[in-house]
């Protein structure tokens, strides 16, 4: 038996400036104040809930809603990358060819309804994941099986042997335990009326785009949270996040606020800003469409890209110019994209375009598709710098085309743009997180890529037999190399993420690297 954690290097802290911004019909949170003996939360965001089934929910927004409403064998230490026991007794014991991890399941842990969580339940949950293979598969999909043993162990068999197991299992609610009657067992529901799981909240009404009420779960097994209620007030974009944050309408704002405004809103007496490593911010391309699986014009696009200018003209400068999807910070990233095509190359885009017959007399028609307000009010300037730049070679026509969240993630996940820009933030702290789910066979298909190539595979799965040893890095950086070169999708920049809250509010604010929010550690001043 092994204790298991790891260290993220925390990625970057930029400097900003302060600039003023129109003010934005606030949201009425009236409702959801102070009243009697109820001692409620509010926390403000530009995220939405887009997919709340287990089993298919693939989004910051949606696992955070989960990973607070029920719990895993393992979690994250608040704050940290390092993992913990919740519903495990203990950290697995692992066979020794690699192949089988059994945990012991805690005891006199209760569903709300008063049911108690068995090792029969928890792999009836588990194999629901296994069976309908949602979005998020590929991060379970070298499980070979899930078995209840005696003395109520749970035993994971994989296909190969991984030593990121445990890491990786630690932030899936995949493999979290609902109340029976939640979700149906035979069948993705993205939208139940309510979820009730073994964590310490129950979210018990939502409205998309409004609001998400959490309300206390009376039976959970660890130390009963302070808030009653925690609401979710989700607002159309972040200029309305600001300005609630600052005017007092909401106590907490998680993701979302606009970046250049951070340095004022510091300044004030009642506001604490955490910063945070971001999310990485890059296109896709579906690679069974006509323009995907074109290699000509993904290496054009790749070609013509000027992540400098972007920052520069659209960013304010806060961010970092990305040349591989593993962001600086990591073990084995690399800068694969500069090293083959430069920081722009018109010039060469244009002879890109020319192979597959794409010239001034006959441009490729290209839609652009990006989220105007899931990733802040600038991603819209962001995308207007890019259709500059790629139509500067003559031979591409760019339109551009927006959708709002909830809307656009299934749409670009399920396969219907040809052409799309996302973000990312890891699933568990490792490079292969930054490459695998876009690049597998398993998984590339649950983001809309539909890529695979067995090269590609082969320097997945090298590269994973490698953990823990030096040699993983020239591994993971030929399977950097490789996705540049097939241009699999284009990182574009990393950014950063920011919680900013009312200390004359709440207290014990922790958000760690992996941007883990727990509701139950959240404290009221006294």
């Amino acid at each position: 038996m092994k204790k298991l954690g790891l260290l993220l290097i925390l990625l970057m802290i930029f400097s900003t400036v302060g600039t003023t911004f129109a003010a934005q019909p606030a949201i009425d949170t009236a409702p959801y104040q102070q009243e009697g003996d109820v001692l409620r939360l509010v926390i403000g965001t530009t995220d939405d809930i887009a997919e709340l089934d287990p089993a298919n929910a693939y989004s910051f927004h949606d696992w955070e809603i989960l990973r607070n409403v029920s719990d895993g064998l393992l979690a994250y230490v608040p704050g940290s990358t390092d993992i913990e026991p919740r519903l495990a007794v203990d950290f697995p014991t692992v066979s020794e060819d690699g192949l089988t991890y059994t945990f012991t399941l805690r005891e006199g842990v209760l569903f709300p309804d008063g049911t108690e969580l068995t090792n029969e339940i928890f792999v009836e949950w588990a194999n629901r994941s296994l069976t309908l293979q949602g979005d998020p598969y590929t991060l379970i999909s070298n499980i070979e099986s899930v078995e209840a043993g005696e003395n109520n162990t749970i035993i994971f068999t994989l296909k190969e042997p991984f030593d990121l197991f445990p890491v990786t299992i630690a932030s899936q609610p995949q493999l979290y335990p609902f109340q029976a009657g939640d979700f149906p067992m035979d069948e993705f529901n993205n939208q139940p009326a309510q979820i009730r799981g073994v964590g310490p909240y129950m979210l018990t009404s939502y409205t998309i785009g409004e609001t998400a009420v959490f309300e206390r779960n009376p039976n959970y097994y660890g130390e009963p949270p302070a808030y009653d209620e925690v609401v979710f007030v989700y607002y159309e974009d972040d200029a309305q996040l600001t300005l609630a944050i600052e005017t007092g309408e909401i106590d907490m704002a998680w993701r979302g606020v606009t970046e250049t405004e951070v340095p004022r809103l510091a300044e004030a007496e009642n506001l604490e800003v955490i910063t945070l490593p971001g999310r990485i911010q890059y296109f896709l391309f579906n690679h069974q469409t006509d323009i995907g699986s074109d290699i000509n014009v993904r290496r054009a696009i790749a070609k013509a890209i000027d992540r400098d200018e972007i920052i520069d003209r659209a960013l304010s400068g806060l961010a970092q110019p990305l040349y591989s999807m593993v962001p600086p910070g990591f073990f084995g990233a690399s800068e694969s994209f500069l090293d083959l095509y430069g920081f722009s190359d018109v010039e060469g885009a244009i002879e890109d375009l020319a192979a597959s017959g794409y010239t001034a007399d006959n441009p490729l028609q290209l839609d652009l598709w990006y989220p105007p307000e899931r990733y802040g009010g600038t991603v819209g300037d962001a995308m207007a710098v890019v259709e500059q730049q790629l139509e500067a070679t003559g031979a591409i026509d760019v339109t551009l085309q927006s959708a709002e969240w909830s809307t656009y993630v299934v749409a670009a996940t399920g396969g219907e743009y040809p052409f799309y820009f996302l973000g990312w933030f890891f699933d568990y702290p490792d490079a292969d997180n930054y490459i695998q789910p876009f690049a597998s066979c398993d998984g590339s298909p649950g983001l809309g890529v539909n890529y695979c190539n067995e090269t590609m595979e082969e320097l997945i799965s090298a590269q994973r037999a490698l953990v823990g040893q030096p040699e993983r890095e020239e591994a993971l950086i030929a399977m950097q190399d490789f996705f540049a070169e097939e241009v699999v999708g284009i990182p574009l920049w990393v950014g950063q993420d920011y919680m900013i809250y009312n200390s004359d509010v709440v207290t014990n604010v922790i958000v760690g690297a992996p941007l883990v929010l727990e509701y139950r550690l959240l404290q009221p001043v006294q």
